[in-house]
């Protein structure tokens, strides 16, 4: 007996083998490379900040630096012996997980794919953005603390300083 004719209910659809080809074809290698480049990128640049912001808050104790004893970055080096600066590579750590969602989440067009290919880039941009939001600190006393400051100068300077507001 002949194979009787296909119907519209038996044929096989080319619309859901397209969608299923999509979704489950591997990553293309250059995918990977760019995954690959923008976490060891992250990484070397989180490093290099990192060690950028410790050896700047080793320097606040001392008499060479141009950073106030008593300003808001003596005060972030300080706290928790520089804890401060963690953010850097928990910027990186953070980009990271991102950029590995968008690895998992790789595929489609136009928005989709314009908002993976940013969250790639996460690993770089986010240690820069924390270094930048912490290079943002004040080297300089508050204004209270900075008039207090010029006022014991003014006076003499005698006795111990209410604030430590000189730089070098």
């Amino acid at each position: 007996m002949p194979d009787p004719e296909p119907t519209p209910e038996t044929e096989p659809r080319q619309e859901d083998d397209d969608l299923l080809e999509e979704d489950d074809a591997p990553l293309r290698w250059y995918v990977i490379a760019a995954y690959m480049v923008a976490v060891v990128a992250g990484f070397a640049l989180a490093v290099w900040l990192t060690a950028s912001w410790v050896s700047a808050c080793s320097d606040v104790g001392g008499k060479t630096t141009n950073v106030a004893g008593d300003s808001m970055r003596a005060t972030l080096c300080e706290s928790g012996h520089g804890a401060a600066g963690l953010l850097v590579p928990a910027g990186w750590v953070l980009g990271l997980v991102l950029a590995t969602v968008a690895l998992l989440k790789w595929g489609g067009r136009g928005l989709r794919g314009l908002l993976l290919a940013v969250l790639f880039v996460t690993p770089a941009l986010l240690p820069a953005a924390a270094y930048a939001g912490l290079n943002r600190s004040g080297t300089q006393c508050p204004d209270d603390k900075l008039h207090a400051y010029r006022e014991w100068v003014d006076a003499g300077s005698k006795g111990a300083a209410p604030y430590e507001c000189r730089t070098f």
